[in-house]
């Protein structure tokens, strides 16, 4: 069984978005089906309007379907709200979920960058530094993380149904 993927962080701006198409990019190649937000977000533009309670609804049950893993960016001087309301329903309803930050600036050990509740049990949190400055070294950056993130998937704790 192909095993869907919910990516929950920024989708507002060109770079959050060039994120998620290199990261849905290269998490396909592990055979993942992917839940891409900007992609999502297209189906609530009625016109002019944009249908919050629509995909606020829709990010709700992405996130608490037991068919989904979510994978959230934590990423920028804090993680994003509604990333964070994410990962808490992900977490109460399946037990568990991965967290990725790439940004650097972070002391894990200080709580910097980083709120502590993104480590709640059943949670792997991956920590991947994006240092690169030419386009060249893009490409590697985002297989070096879509294998971490594979590896943490792997390393997940039984779903809350399959432990019950």
């Amino acid at each position: 069984m192909v095993k869907k993927l919910y990516l929950a962080g920024g989708l507002f701006n060109a770079g959050e978005r060039l994120h998620n198409l290199f990261l849905e990019k290269y998490l396909k190649d592990f055979g993942y089906e992917i839940i891409l937000p900007q992609r999502e977000a297209t189906k609530f533009f009625v016109g002019e309007n944009f249908d919050i309670k629509g995909i606020v609804k829709d990010c709700q049950g992405s996130s608490l379907s037991p068919d989904n893993i979510y994978i959230g960016s934590a990423d920028g001087p804090d993680a994003d709200s509604g990333t964070c309301v994410e990962y808490g329903l992900a977490i109460a309803s399946t037990g568990q979920a991965v967290v990725y930050r790439t940004d650097f600036r972070t002391d894990l050990d200080r709580e910097i960058g980083v709120n502590g509740m993104l480590n709640l049990e059943g949670t792997r949190f991956i920590y991947a530094p994006c240092f690169f400055t030419d386009l060249d070294q893009v490409e590697e950056y985002y297989k070096n993380l879509a294998y971490a993130i594979h590896e943490a998937i792997e390393a997940l704790p039984p779903r809350k149904k399959e432990k019950e």
